[in-house]
């Protein structure tokens, strides 16, 4: 362990603090992927968290067996940490290994207040998401189903964002002005879950199993066409590199129908 992770396990802010002020790199990670973030939102150290965040900590870096430092907090029942872990931008979807997200460890913590935290997140992001879509194009699109979890990736984290996923065909050939689209917004996290599919964007390609996923819109870099194939797929996003940006992105796709 290094310096910064042992002064947040053991909850010594002034020491942290120090740290950081002298430069030490807070995204050191542990043989098996554990961070310093990771260790205070398991202890519980709320401002321990808050200090890393603030000092550009990676919210959601995984462990060799891809659980984060929200999965940790819910594991633990830590409300107050799990409540800052999703006004940053955490997200919810991210599988660990085993193909868990944070809800899944959430009801193992038997608290229902972390639970009800995780549950209402997701549903506000998904209902945030489908308005905003609907608003976009004048409700002349109906949303049939979502290919995919919707995922919540902050740019300040890197400017590459990757997701594996399954995907299901339907039964019968889809029909006439149907489809598949991904949606990338800008989202605030602030005081009320906001997003946005206009304005400039940092997506510089989307790549869909190693096929390059075309701007439906000459103008917009935020609504793709999207072709999955039956079983898994890789989606990677390539964007652009912004450090200090406090903007969160929302990523997911959905089948679609002309109205």
């Amino acid at each position: 362990m290094s310096l910064s992770m042992l002064a947040a396990a053991g909850g010594q802010d002034d020491i942290l603090r120090l740290l950081i002020k002298k430069g030490v790199k807070v995204n050191g990670r542990q043989k098996n992927g554990t961070t310093a973030l990771m260790h205070a939102a398991e202890k519980n150290f709320l401002t321990t968290v808050a200090i890393l965040l603030e000092a550009g900590s990676c919210l959601n870096a995984q462990t060799i067996g891809g659980e984060t430092a929200l999965m940790r907090a819910c594991k633990r029942g830590n409300a107050d940490v799990v409540r800052l872990l999703l006004e940053y931008g955490a997200d919810c979807n991210i599988l660990s290994k085993h193909k868990n997200t944070a809800l899944y460890f959430a009801k193992l913590s038997n608290n229902l207040v972390v639970n009800d935290l995780i549950k209402d997140h997701i549903q506000t992001l998904s209902t945030v998401a489908e308005e905003t879509i609907r608003a976009y194009f004048e409700s002349r699109l109906a949303l049939l189903e979502s290919v995919f979890p919707l995922a919540c990736h902050r740019l300040c984290e890197g400017p590459d964002f990757s997701l594996e996923f399954n995907y299901k065909p339907p039964p019968h050939p889809p029909g006439e002005g149907s489809g598949i689209l991904l949606f990338i917004f800008h989202a605030n996290f602030m005081s009320e879950i906001t997003a946005r599919l206009c304005g400039p964007c940092s997506v510089h390609a989307v790549i869909l199993n190693d096929k390059f996923q075309l701007p439906i819109f000459l103008d917009s870099h935020f609504i793709y066409s999207f072709s999955p194939v039956p079983g898994a797929n890789k989606l990677f996003i390539r964007l652009a590199e912004s450090p200090t940006a406090k903007v969160k992105l929302l990523i997911c796709a959905y089948k679609v129908q002309q109205q």
